[in-house]
């Protein structure tokens, strides 16, 4: 939310919110068996089909799964083709990807012409346990964060909507998550419950509306890393809201991943980093002392919005606050104990919205808050912070790294993306949209909307 909106009066709303020609290949060995081979791939031609027939020319053919990352830089005649073209070139038994804003190119050229983020970009891989799906492409979808706390229909306007008063129980107004079939799986995934299998890796894309979904693999599957990004919108490129790819099929809505299970303990090092350089705290960590759903009552036992004003006369850094800066709230694991607060479970969302007199602060989330949970308060910067993800990463020439960002939305901007170190094998996106972040552990997966997010899991031996 901005400065400007917290004083006003508590008002949730909902925001869901081109070139030349280079390639570059890296591939490894992930195990030692030869079959496993894991390889990432690029190229930034012009034309969708010349990038496509370069990789496959290089790269040795068939591979189990295809990951596709293609950015919105190309025409509509191209991204029509590019499911059906890769699946004939590289025949992979599971492809799944979407259109995103940009692509991480692995370029070793450092002329910043061949980073613009224009191109193709693919992970290909041979795992003997993993399991392809899609959900949610077809039929009668619930819009789930739309329907949520401080987004709720008046009791009038329900009885006047036929689908809505069916689907009405005043029993889940204590929860703004609670929704029907909450915890459905498509096919490929109850096959693996039933097995008790519990995959360590769930890659992901999907529309905007994921988060049934992802309660659902959090409920089956809840100590699963989960990693992916929410596509970009494309009504303007394509005419469809969202271009996800599947098999040899562009869907315009739902959600398609895979699921891998290690065949030993080593197969998967999945070391995960979050990154937040666009944020500055605000003062020390807080408790919830009273809250419902996802609106926060008292803080520390005393008016919210109120208290955050306060501290924010204590900023030292004057020069961010304007009406329009952007306030967020990181939530800690609501396991931890006062002097457990770990810093790595930071789950960040925007303050959508406050009132210094009823004092209520409104947090853009689709999970429940609890009392006596631990938060700590963000404002955005004007710059992000010029140390970025990639100089907290060791080089490991060896290991594979999933980097994806989240676009600032006011200028289309990706810088983090773009300053990756080249010399990685990187399989990269940035989406105006978001990134899905879950971390396993029985931890909440969550949608990142913050600018300059970047999430990064690395896959090696």
């Amino acid at each position: 939310m901005t400065l400007l909106n917290l004083i006003r009066n508590l008002n949730r709303s909902s925001n869901f919110n081109p070139l030349l020609t280079n390639f570059k290949k890296q591939s490894f060995n992930s195990f030692n068996d030869s079959k496993k081979l894991l390889t990432t791939l690029s190229a930034s031609h012009i034309s969708i089909k010349e990038a496509i027939d370069t990789l496959s020319e290089s790269s040795p053919k068939e591979y189990d799964v295809c990951l596709v990352f293609v950015s919105r830089t190309y025409e509509l005649k191209d991204i029509e083709i590019i499911p059906q073209y890769l699946y004939s070139k590289f025949k992979p038994k599971f492809l799944g990807g979407c259109v995103v804003d940009k692509i991480y190119n692995n370029n070793n050229n450092n002329n910043t012409k061949n980073n613009n983020g224009h191109g193709i970009s693919l992970l290909l891989g041979n795992w003997k346990n993993f399991s392809g799906f899609c959900t949610n492409i077809k039929g009668p979808k619930h819009q789930f964060k739309s329907n949520s706390v401080g987004r709720w229909k008046s009791l009038d306007d329900i009885k006047n909507d036929n689908e809505s008063f069916d689907l009405f129980d005043i029993n889940k107004f204590k929860s703004i998550s609670s929704v029907p079939n909450e915890f459905d799986l498509p096919e490929e995934l109850k096959i693996l419950k039933n097995k008790n299998i519990n995959p360590d890796l769930i890659f992901l894309v999907s529309d905007s509306e994921p988060y049934q979904f992802l309660e659902s693999l959090d409920h089956h599957f809840p100590t699963s890393k989960k990693i992916g990004i929410i596509g970009t919108s494309t009504p303007f490129l394509t005419g469809q809201p969202f271009s996800l790819f599947h098999n040899n099929n562009i869907f315009s809505r739902g959600t398609i991943g895979v699921a891998l299970t290690a065949e030993s303990p080593n197969e998967f090092k999945n070391q995960f980093q979050i990154e937040h350089p666009s944020l500055s705290t605000i003062g020390d960590p807080l408790k919830i002392t009273s809250c419902r759903g996802n609106i926060i009552l008292k803080l520390d036992g005393t008016n919210p919005t109120k208290l955050l004003l306060d501290k924010l006369q204590f900023v030292d850094d004057k020069n961010f606050l304007s009406k329009e800066t952007e306030l967020y709230i990181g939530l800690y694991n609501s396991d931890n104990k006062e002097n457990q607060l770990d810093e790595s479970t930071l789950i960040v969302y925007k303050i959508s919205s406050g009132d210094p007199v009823k004092g209520n602060l409104a947090v853009d989330t689709m999970m429940d808050l609890k009392e006596g949970q631990f938060v700590k308060l963000f404002y955005k910067k004007n710059e992000p912070d010029t140390i970025l993800l990639q100089n907290k990463l060791k080089d490991q020439n060896d290991e594979t790294q999933i980097i994806l960002t989240m676009t600032d939305q006011d200028t289309m901007d990706s810088t983090s993306l773009l300053r990756l170190n080249n010399n990685k094998n990187i399989f990269g996106a940035t989406s105006e949209n978001g990134i899905i972040i879950g971390k396993g552990k029985n931890e909440n997966t969550w949608v990142c909307n913050v600018p300059y997010s970047t999430a990064s899991l690395l896959l090696s031996k």
